[in-house]
């Protein structure tokens, strides 16, 4: 059988999805890009707040009508729909779906598939565990859809933090690592099988790593065994997804001392007013996130620091607010993205009083984007001139002498990229020296270096 699978959402999904891959290839099935030739489609969904719900739905419809005209035999909706939601819920209104399956049932999708193939049924396949403990490990298969020079390596799954306007735990359940030997054999494997020059670590929060297992952070650890590991000159390893409460000054020497750590830092804030943060329930304040700001720009080289925000939270003042702004004026970071507060039924935050208008939320929404954006585009005017190894994506559709591509500073899918003139398609996947001659808020424009 022939099966189309789409990933939704995060890089963290996305492992899930080519981990679903792993197993059906294991198992003999044939995998395609083209849904209208599948027989099979899987739907790894997305559901941690509304819009992300919103383009499951889209997404499911999208592939029902193709169903209707014949053109598929089943559909699979994985993931975090399935956990989120209740099972009438789900099959009463989606009645397209032949399956629905959750995190658990991710090494078992061959035995979802011969089910259908095999049963006549009378509703929907449910197979969701409500707490669930799966994650893969070094010996599950996996098939990258990623291009092959660059991966995500999710090295935890789940979340302990209990913020009051995020689902995750309800979700993926309880944090929980994957061993050090676990990750350490994966990324051997991986940099065996394919020519990666970017290992991107992930997880729901990955400076908690270890935590369940070891009893202390460890994500400094692994670090540190990782980077003896035998690599070359042209690999570089990512960190994504940090918590700002969870850094420690082993952590912050690890990546200061060691090269192959690109200097960029996703600290997702949420905010800087105490007020807020209490109600967000982040444990930490704002004097311990300054704090750690000028800690790590004191100490790691070149750094970037990406982070997002949320406005119109229950309680925020303009009091509150004018903190924000005036952190974000004041502190400059590279990358930013600003979010409203979606009010999440099942979100202690939605039984919090004092709700803020939605015209509110925009309003401070777009005040803050424009105070960023005049951010941004000054900080990367001050890269015009200067020189960059960039590793390069792919080649323009308009061009194949223009090539996309990205510095440490930018992380794939979630930042701008660099285009690069006067390229060459056989640069793809490999670094190169560029000299930046024009900027935009979140792009760049650059030439290759021949030498």
């Amino acid at each position: 059988m022939r099966i189309s699978i789409q990933s939704l959402g995060c890089p963290k999904n996305f492992v899930d999805s080519e981990v679903i891959c792993g197993y059906l290839l294991e198992k003999k099935y044939t995998l395609t890009n083209e849904i209208e030739n599948a027989d099979v489609a899987i739907i790894n969904t997305c559901s941690f707040i509304q819009p992300a719900v919103e383009e499951s739905i889209d997404a499911i419809l999208q592939t029902a009508r193709l169903k209707k005209e014949g053109k598929l035999k089943y559909i699979i909706v994985a993931g975090c729909l399935s956990q989120r939601y209740k099972q009438q819920d789900l099959i009463e209104s989606l009645p397209e779906v032949d399956a629905f399956i959750g995190v658990d049932e991710i090494s078992k999708i061959d035995k979802i598939i011969e089910k259908l193939d095999t049963v006549n049924l009378n509703s929907a396949i449910f197979q969701v565990n409500p707490k669930p403990c799966f994650i893969y490990d070094e010996k599950s298969p996996r098939f990258l859809l990623t291009p092959r020079h660059y991966t995500y390596l999710k090295i935890a799954e789940g979340c302990n933090n209990g913020c009051t306007y995020c689902l995750i735990p309800h979700i993926k359940g309880r944090y929980r690592s994957r061993t050090i030997e676990s990750v350490l054999t994966e990324v051997q494997n991986l940099t065996a099988d394919y020519p990666l020059k970017e290992i991107i670590l992930v997880a729901e929060d990955t400076t908690y790593y270890g935590m369940d297992l070891y009893g202390k952070l460890a994500l400094s650890e692994l670090l540190q065994k990782m980077v003896k590991l035998p690599w070359d000159e042209e690999q570089r390893i990512r960190i994504l997804y940090t918590h700002p409460a969870h850094y420690d000054d082993y952590l912050i020497e690890t990546i200061a001392q060691n090269p192959i750590i690109c200097p960029y830092l996703d600290i997702p804030l949420q905010h800087i007013s105490n007020n807020v943060l209490k109600r967000m329930n982040r444990k930490i304040c704002q004097k311990d996130i300054l704090k750690l700001i000028k800690k790590l720009r004191d100490r790691i080289h070149g750094l970037t620091i990406r982070s997002t925000f949320i406005v119109g939270f229950p309680g925020e003042t303009d009091d509150d607010f004018q903190q924000l702004y005036d952190f974000i004026k004041e502190y400059r970071l590279e990358k930013v993205g600003v979010f409203p507060f979606y009010n999440e039924a099942e979100c202690p935050a939605s039984r919090l009083s004092e709700h803020v208008p939605e015209s509110i939320k925009k309003a401070r929404l777009d005040k803050l984007m424009r105070l960023q954006q005049e951010i941004s585009l000054e900080l990367q005017i001050a890269k015009i001139g200067k020189e960059k190894r960039v590793l390069i994506d792919e080649v323009s559709e308009k061009n194949k002498k223009i090539l996309l591509g990205r510095s440490c500073s930018e992380a794939p899918e979630i930042d701008g990229n660099i285009t690069v003139l006067k390229g060459d398609y056989r640069d793809v996947g490999k670094w190169v020296d560029v000299k930046i001659i024009n900027a935009h808020p979140y792009n760049l424009v650059g030439e290759k270096i021949c030498k």
